[in-house]
C-alpha cells in the first residue's frame, strides 16, 4: 500500500489529487487499485490538512506507525529470524499435498506434537541448514515459522522413524501427485547408485564396509539406490548394506517399479555398472525395456565385433554422432562425440611423450605399474617399450560410448535418454552437497538412520519441483527461446544458480517488533533472485508490516 499523486485536467487547468493505492494482480499483470482519495494536493497544503492526514495515516497503518516508531527509537525488537525460503518450500509442500498427508497419518498415532510441522521442518533443514538432528532442533528456532517454537529433539526423532515407516505411502503419495501435476505418463526411468557412510561404528553388523564413493572405506557404508523420473523428479529411494555389489540391486528395484508404481511401459537406463547377464534377464522377465552402458574394452564382443563394424554416423548435434550395430539379435547403439574425440587424443597423445622422455632417460622403474603408462608398454628383450600396436588399438575408443538396448527407440533417442543419466549423478551431488546427507550420527534406532536419509530425499524432492517451476517461469518470460515437447520432458534447467536463489530467499527476513504493547511483523526486502523464487510457485511475498 501506498500514495500516488493523480494528475487530472479540467477546464484547462491541471489538478493533483493525493491518492492512496495498492498493488494486486490481474491476470499476470500487476495493476493499482485505488483505496482511497485523499483530496487535492493544492487544497490540502493551503489548509493545512495534509499534516492530519499523514497523521491519521500513521496512526491506522502499521507500516507507517512502525515507520514512526523506528525514528522515534521506540520499538522493541522480539526476533529477527529466516523467512523468505519457509514461505517458497511451504507453498510447495503444500501443492504437493504433504502438508494433508502429514496430518492424517499422524492423527492416529497421538505422537503430542505437530507431525506435519516437524517433518516439513526436518525436510527444511536438509536444504538450508544441513547437520545433525540435534543441530537441527536448535537452528528451527532461527526459522519464521508456525509452530516451530514448539518442536523438541524428541520430536525430530520420532519423526524420522515415522518418516521411514510410512515410505511406501509417502512415494506413492508423490508419485500419484506428480502424475496429476504434470500430465505425463512416466516412460523413462533413471537407476543409479551411491555411497555413504556412518561416523562412528555403532551400527556395525547392520552397515558393512564396502567400496565407498567418497573414499572412506575406514567407514562403515550404506548403498543409496534412487529411482527417478526423466525430467528429473524422483519417484523412490532404497537402501542396502555397504558390501551390497550394484549388479544386485536391480531386481529389488524393478518389483518395487511393478508392483507399487503400477508403471504400464518403463525404459531402464542404467550406467555400466548395471549391466550383466542376471540384470538383463531380470528386466525382460519383469516386462521392461532397457538402455544401459557397456564397458567397452571389457567387454568381448563390444570390443571385438561392434567396434569393429563399418558404418556410417549419423549427426544428431553437433557433440553427438550416433550408429546403430546388430549382433545377432542383440541391438548397440555406438556413440561419438568429436569433440571428446579430440581431447583423448591429446591425451594420449601428452601421456606417449611424457613416456618417451622417461623411457629415453631409462627411467623404467613406477612406469609398470602406472595403469595409464601401462596400457601403452610391452616388455621386450627385458627393456620395456612404447608398443604401437596397443597405441593404435585405443584410438578406436577416442570419444566413443556405446550402448546396449532393447527398445524399438530410434538411435538419436536411445543416445539422448542416455545422455539424461548424469542428470541422476547431479542428484547425488545434491544429496551431498545441496542437501547434504551427512552426517549421520548415533540415532538410538536403525529407522531413525533410515528416516534421515528419506528425509533428504523429500528435500531433494522439493528441491526438483522449484527447479522445474522456475524453468516453467523462465519459458513463460521468454516465449521466443525454444522449449522441450510437452511429450518429452527435460529435466529442469535452472537458469539461476541454486545457491545464489537460497541466499537470496534466506535474506528475507523475519522481525517481531513490540510498538505499545502490540506485537507486529515486519519483513525486509527481497533481493536478488528471491522475487523469482516467490513468482514461480505463484505466491505473493507478505506486506512489510502485519499485525500479529
Amino acid at each position: 500500500m501506498f500514495t500516488r499523486l493523480k494528475t487530472v485536467r479540467a477546464r484547462g487547468r491541471s489538478y493533483q489529487y493525493l491518492q492512496l493505492v495498492e498493488n494486486h494482480r490481474d491476470n499476470g499483470q500487476v495493476r493499482q487499485r485505488l483505496i482511497a482519495s485523499l483530496g487535492r494536493l493544492d487544497q490540502l497544503l493551503e489548509k493545512g490538512d495534509l499534516e492530519q492526514v499523514v497523521k491519521g495515516l500513521v496512526r491506522y497503518l502499521p507500516q507507517l506507525r512502525l515507520i514512526e516508531a523506528q525514528r522515534q527509537q521506540s520499538l522493541v525488537a522480539e526476533s529477527d529470524r529466516i523467512w523468505g525460503p519457509v514461505l517458497v518450500f511451504e507453498r510447495l509442500w503444500q501443492e504437493l499435498g504433504l502438508h494433508s498427508l502429514f496430518q492424517k497419518l499422524g492423527a492416529p498415532r497421538r505422537l503430542g506434537f505437530d507431525l506435519d510441522r516437524c517433518a516439513f521442518a526436518i525436510v527444511l533443514q536438509r536444504l538450508l541448514a544441513p547437520g545433525s538432528d540435534l543441530r537441527g532442533s536448535k537452528w528451527i528456532k532461527t526459522v519464521e515459522a508456525e509452530g516451530f517454537e514448539q518442536i523438541q529433539l524428541s520430536h525430530f526423532y520420532k519423526t524420522l522413524g515415522v518418516l521411514w515407516r510410512e515410505k511406501e505411502t509417502i512415494e506413492q503419495h508423490l508419485y500419484k501427485r506428480g502424475l496429476d501435476l504434470f500430465n505425463q505418463e512416466v516412460e523413462l526411468v533413471f537407476f543409479d547408485t551411491t555411497s555413504t557412510y556412518f561416523e562412528g561404528r555403532r551400527w556395525e553388523g547392520w552397515a558393512k564396509r564396502g567400496m565407498s564413493r567418497d573414499h572412506r572405506p575406514d567407514h562403515l557404508q550404506l548403498i543409496l539406490g534412487v529411482v527417478m523420473r526423466r525430467d528429473g523428479i524422483p519417484i523412490s529411494c532404497e537402501i542396502w548394506p555397504g558390501n551390497t555389489a550394484d549388479v544386485t540391486t536391480l531386481v529389488p528395484i524393478l518389483e518395487a517399479l511393478k508392483k507399487r508404481f503400477r508403471i504400464r511401459r518403463v525404459v531402464l537406463v542404467c550406467d555400466r555398472g548395471m549391466v550383466s547377464a542376471a540384470n538383463l534377464k531380470a528386466i525382460a522377465k519383469a516386462g521392461y525395456d532397457y538402455i544401459v552402458g557397456m564397458r567397452m574394452r571389457r567387454n568381448l564382443e563390444v570390443r571385438e565385433e561392434v567396434l569393429r563394424r563399418a558404418g556410417r554416423y549419423r549427426e544428431v548435434k553437433r557433440n553427438l554422432h550416433v550408429k546403430e550395430v546388430w549382433v545377432d539379435e542383440r541391438r548397440y547403439i555406438v556413440c561419438f562425440n568429436p569433440e571428446r574425440a579430440e581431447k583423448d587424443r591429446q591425451d594420449r597423445q601428452a601421456i606417449l611423450e611424457k613416456l618417451g622422455k622417461k623411457l629415453g632417460r631409462g627411467s623404467v622403474k613406477g612406469l609398470i605399474g602406472n595403469v595409464g603408462y601401462r596400457r601403452f608398454l610391452k616388455a621386450a628383450k627385458g627393456a620395456v617399450e612404447i608398443d604401437p600396436k596397443r597405441v593404435k588399438d585405443d584410438e578406436r575408443y577416442d570419444g566413443k560410448y556405446v550402448l546396449r538396448t532393447s527398445t524399438e527407440l530410434p538411435a538419436p533417442e536411445v543416445a539422448e535418454a542416455y545422455r539424461q543419466l548424469t542428470w541422476i549423478e547431479r542428484l547425488w551431488r545434491e544429496l551431498k552437497d545441496v542437501v547434504q546427507l551427512r552426517p549421520i550420527y548415533h540415532h538410538h534406532k536403525k529407522d531413525n538412520v533410515k528416516g534421515h536419509i528419506f528425509a533428504a530425499f523429500l528435500a531433494l524432492y522439493l528441491s526438483a519441483m522449484l527447479r522445474r517451476q522456475l524453468d516453467e517461469l523462465w519459458q513463460r518470460e521468454h516465449p521466443d527461446q525454444p522449449s522441450a515437447e510437452p511429450t518429452r520432458p527435460q529435466p529442469a534447467k535452472t537458469r539461476w544458480p541454486w545457491d545464489d536463489l537460497i541466499r537470496d530467499l534466506s535474506q528475507m527476513r523475519g522481525l517481531r517488533v513490540r510498538l505499545d504493547g502490540e506485537l507486529y511483523l515486519l519483513r525486509t526486502e527481497l533481493k536478488g533472485t528471491a522475487d523469482r523464487a516467490f513468482r514461480a510457485v505463484g505466491l505473493r511475498p507478505p506486506p512489510l508490516a502485519q499485525k500479529l
